[in-house]
């Protein structure tokens, strides 16, 4: 099913967060230097698609880093935690019902650098996640990190954060500002989102959010008896750490009636996404 390495040993200087940030300043400095130079003497900017671009390229040498450090992260963080790592894991790609595995111009969907392992309680798995976009005018490569925890039993569908799925159901808004501020949950039913978040799952939530942006930046969503999240983070360890601790928060804050009251049946769709990535690769 792939390849299974470990982690270990420290990371050399340059792949510090400190690093980072200083080359992403110098970076952007120097572009915006050399633009204004090349302004002032030729009346006009040497790009206007480079002067627009110059924000986003100044993070291009830190992504480079993080591109060449991210399977060396993983894997360490799953030696760490008693997780099966798999560099060139053979798992299919979950047929989920919502972004990005519904769009329709995506093409070449893989899955990369695989891992395995518990949660808590609960059976959970991760992986790295890599597509190609067809616009017919150019091709661009995306990816998101995924992460998923198995649940009890199959629930309603729910998400948590930004969305423009307007099948999700409306906004639920709760008594915690600081939650409503970092955390946007959707549903169709607001009773049962009202019971999946408690005051204390909130409490923690709130709690992780302020430590680490990882939290609020990750799109959650209930799928069947899933959660899984979704993310352009979780390259780094503590990164890795906090969507779990996150969707650990939410799986365990989950009382005991709503088992009762809101179990539904797995749906096609969702068992199937279910064996492609747990009974077949997580269990």
């Amino acid at each position: 099913m792939g390849e299974t390495v470990g982690g270990g040993g420290s990371d050399p200087f340059w792949s510090g967060q400190r690093f980072l940030n200083a080359v992403t300043v110098v970076t952007l400095v120097a572009l915006v230097f050399a633009q204004y130079w090349w302004w002032r003497d030729h009346g006009r900017p040497f790009s206007w698609v480079l002067l627009l671009a110059t924000p986003a390229l100044a993070f291009l040498p830190a992504g480079i880093v993080v591109k060449a450090m991210r399977k060396r992260w993983t894997a360490r963080w799953a030696d760490e935690h008693g997780f099966d790592y798999q560099r060139a894991a053979a798992w299919p790609v979950p047929e989920w019902d919502f972004p990005p595995f519904t769009i329709g111009r995506a093409r070449r969907f893989r899955v990369r650098d695989a891992m395995r392992g518990r949660i808590g309680r609960y059976p959970a798995g991760f992986f790295h996640l890599t597509w190609l976009n067809n616009n017919k005018i150019n091709i661009s490569t995306h990816y998101r990190n995924v992460f998923v925890v198995d649940l009890p039993a199959a629930l309603p569908r729910l998400t948590v954060g930004l969305t423009s799925d307007l099948t999700t159901g409306d906004r639920v808004e709760f008594e915690s500002a600081d939650f409503n501020e970092r955390f946007f949950v959707h549903s169709s039913n607001p009773a049962f989102a009202h019971a999946i978040f408690t005051p204390r799952t909130i409490e923690g939530l709130v709690h992780l959010g302020l430590r680490s942006p990882a939290a609020s930046a990750t799109k959650f969503e209930i799928v069947g008896n899933q959660l899984v999240g979704v993310t352009i983070l979780g390259n780094r360890p503590h990164e890795i750490t906090t969507v779990f601790e996150a969707m650990r928060i939410v799986a365990d804050g989950i009382p005991g009636f709503v088992w009762t009251d809101y179990a539904t049946p797995l749906t096609r769709s969702a068992r199937v996404g279910s064996d492609a990535v747990t009974e077949g690769n997580i269990a």
